[in-house]
């Protein structure tokens, strides 16, 4: 018998035995799989946390308010300009427990908002909610919540709540307490950009 006729009795027969898949071909899927799995991760990495640009300050204002059951909408106060800084009333900002004023420089104008957390420290921060581009906000209970899109921060760490724009709270910025005023640093007012 020739070795095709063979070959043939073999496939007729169902003598050839099934092997399975090519040890190579999976090998290769699966490093495929590795590295598409691992540059995923490396191009998502920074996505998970936003990294915070400036760092507040710590006064703490030395009573803490109870806003359990109140709802408190921004008061709107001036601010004066005085060698370099942005000067805020602690004061009108203990009073009215949330404030909003408007930074102007030249044709440009910028929010600033600054409130008392329930635990007692003063908040600086820039008045916007970076996604829905709002600049208005109230406090709830004890949470900050933007007047356009809804979306709710906790007031003491601003840690999300809920809503679309809870990874972008108003981002806070440095201060100095002095003599009953609040010195904001008007340079980094002035060249603050949104984070998206």
């Amino acid at each position: 018998m020739s070795k095709r006729k063979q070959k043939r009795e073999e496939f007729i027969g169902g003598k050839q035995r099934y092997r399975g898949p090519n040890r190579v071909v999976i090998a290769v899927f699966a490093l495929i799989a590795v590295v598409g799995v691992s540059w995923f991760v490396y191009l998502t990495r920074d996505t998970a946390a936003l990294p915070e640009r400036y760092e507040g300050g710590n006064y703490n204002v030395g009573n803490t308010p109870n806003y359990k059951g109140k709802s408190i909408s921004m008061t709107d106060i001036e601010n004066i300009i005085q060698n370099g800084q942005i000067v805020l009333s602690l004061d009108k900002i203990k009073e009215s427990n949330i404030i909003f004023t408007e930074y102007k420089n030249g044709g440009e104008r910028k929010g600033i908002t600054a409130f008392v957390t329930p635990a007692g420290r003063l908040r600086v921060s820039m008045a916007m909610c970076e996604p829905c581009r709002s600049e208005r906000f109230h406090i709830e209970g004890v949470e900050l919540v933007c007047e356009t899109c809804g979306t709710r921060w906790l007031l003491n760490d601003l840690k999300g709540v809920s809503g679309g724009c809870v990874k972008y709270p108003p981002e806070e910025l440095p201060y100095e307490v002095h003599d009953g005023s609040v010195y904001v640093p008007e340079n980094i007012v002035n060249n603050w950009q949104a984070r998206i």
